[in-house]
């Protein structure tokens, strides 16, 4: 019982951290304090309560709905709670005597998480964003490097280099955005698990849009964030590596 407790807590915990995280995907792109003013309906801009702000309970008990306006919130913000809280709760379970990877893996997590907004709302990564990503993961790869670090950064540099040179002497729709994010996730993975990440991200990215465009929903012109599929695919990995590493040794 008490350790259903403690896991209760600790995913709660994770949903009021995913919360704040879906607060600083929404604002910071557009140039907003994470701080002021407080959190408020986005259409009646009436400020929310504490018992409007609980993670998911308070969606669920609003219908999905603002008390006030009755407009409809974005079903991402459960979603966002949700998912940052199983992964608080993944992560404390699987990382409990490793707490420096641990509170690694949070940091490059709460990242994602806000890109992925950022990505879904307003098709842009914020600059000055990625750059304390970018300095997260290269001092987290300096303390936690399975391999020498220098594989890490070649492959971070040499990631990068590719698609950069793919964005500007090709038509590709990949964004500048995804270009530094391809960079940082080549650090963070190393080249053989960064090549896994960007085919599950490529995959899943088809397997979401193709429906999409059969149905005419939408149209090949139609931009799609990237950003979700590249932190699917990196989250993925991640968490499988000693499978994927397997597999490519077994390969060789």
């Amino acid at each position: 019982m008490q350790v259903l407790i403690l896991y209760l807590l600790i995913w709660f915990t994770g949903g009021c951290f995913g919360s704040f995280l879906m607060v600083v995907g929404l604002r910071v792109p557009i140039h907003q304090s994470i701080v002021f003013p407080r959190s408020h309906c986005s259409t009646c801009h009436r400020t929310l309560r504490f018992y409007e702000l609980i993670p998911i309970l308070s969606y669920l008990i609003q219908k999905g709905r603002c008390r006030n306006c009755q407009q409809r919130i974005s079903i991402l913000h459960p979603l966002a709670e949700a998912l940052t809280g199983f992964i608080f709760l993944y992560t404390f379970h699987t990382y409990l005597f490793f707490p420096k990877e641990g509170l690694f893996i949070i940091g490059f997590i709460s990242f994602g998480i806000i890109f992925i907004i950022s990505d879904i709302y307003y098709q842009l990564l914020p600059d000055r964003l990625i750059l304390f990503f970018f300095l997260w993961v290269f001092l987290g790869r300096l303390v936690i490097h399975p391999f020498p670090f220098s594989i890490y950064l070649f492959s971070g540099f040499g990631f990068f280099s590719f698609f950069y040179l793919l964005y500007q002497f090709s038509s590709t729709p990949i964004g500048g955005g995804d270009i530094k994010l391809f960079g940082i996730i080549g650090l963070l993975l190393g080249y053989d698990l960064t090549l896994v990440a960007i085919m599950i991200a490529c995959l899943s990215a088809l397997l979401f849009s193709f429906p999409l465009l059969v149905s005419k929903r939408i149209t090949s012109k139609h931009p799609i964030p990237f950003a979700p599929f590249i932190f699917f695919g990196t989250i993925l990995t991640y968490f499988s590596q000693d499978i994927v590493t397997t597999w490519f040794m077994l390969g060789n």
